[in-house]
């Protein structure tokens, strides 16, 4: 168990680490953005996932320290790869923060990148916990450029109206349904998610891929995007420039 003190102590050290996992066109062979995945690099237990501090973060408030440091290494590395799009995650309770929009925009501007290359991941419970302020937030990332993808799409209660009620480019099936599709109720869910967010004119990514059955499946299905194991694990800034470089076949990458 860590404290709250380990977290500011890593936080300070430099020892969280930003993976990248790639995100790729529906025929697997083209890199088209990564999503930045936080790790602690722990001088004792090595590299932690998020599970292991994050929740901790959030209990304590540090997640908006921890987001910004996140966020602000994601934009600089992105400026290595000018075609890619990069997606970050925000924590509901960062939307708390009345000041997020303005940290948001002075975070992106002094990397240099292009807002429009910034595509924040967003869980539905980050609007409906306040649903008011939430969209004003929106909006103004919204004005700014940034795209807004909603997350792990389909395990909530609200998700439907979440695409009415929200500035959305893109939606992500959970890798809850992906793994799932050799069932009929899961394949016919997909199939519905997708010819649903087609239909509004939104962006698919689906996550989780990790078997060649499921990516065949979700490109016959219509998904613009997939990610997983099947075609990479999370990965260093500079193992996406190998590979963006190489032009080497994305297939089990590591």
């Amino acid at each position: 168990m860590y404290s709250s003190n380990d977290l500011q102590d890593a936080i300070q050290a430099g020892q969280l680490r930003v993976l990248y996992q790639p995100q790729l066109t529906a025929d697997g062979q083209k890199i088209v953005s990564v999503e930045a995945l936080v790790r602690w690099a722990h001088p004792v237990h090595g590299l932690l996932g998020p599970g292991h501090f994050v929740p901790l973060a959030e209990k304590t408030g540090m997640i908006i320290e921890l987001g910004e440091t996140v966020l602000r290494q994601a934009c600089q590395d992105a400026m290595r790869w000018p075609d890619l799009s990069i997606g970050v995650n925000v924590s509901p309770l960062q939307f708390r923060d009345p000041a997020y929009a303005d940290k948001l925009e002075h975070i992106v501007r002094d990397s240099g990148l292009p807002f429009e290359r910034l595509e924040l991941e967003i869980v539905e419970s980050s609007y409906f916990d306040d649903p008011d302020k939430a969209d004003k937030i929106l909006r103004r990332i919204r004005d700014l450029g940034i795209k807004i993808a909603l997350d792990d799409f389909g395990t909530g209660y609200s998700s439907l109206s979440c695409l009415l009620r929200l500035p959305l480019d893109r939606i992500k099936i959970d890798r809850s349904f992906v793994s799932g599709i050799d069932t009929v109720r899961s394949a016919s869910i997909v199939h519905a998610i997708i010819a649903l967010a087609r239909a509004i004119g939104l962006k698919v990514t689906a996550e989780g891929i990790e078997t060649d059955d499921q990516q065949k499946f979700l490109r016959a299905a219509g998904a613009h995007m997939l990610q997983g194991f099947s075609f990479s694990m999370p990965v260093t800034a500079e193992r996406i420039d190998q590979l963006l470089v190489s032009g080497e076949p994305i297939r089990g990458i590591t």
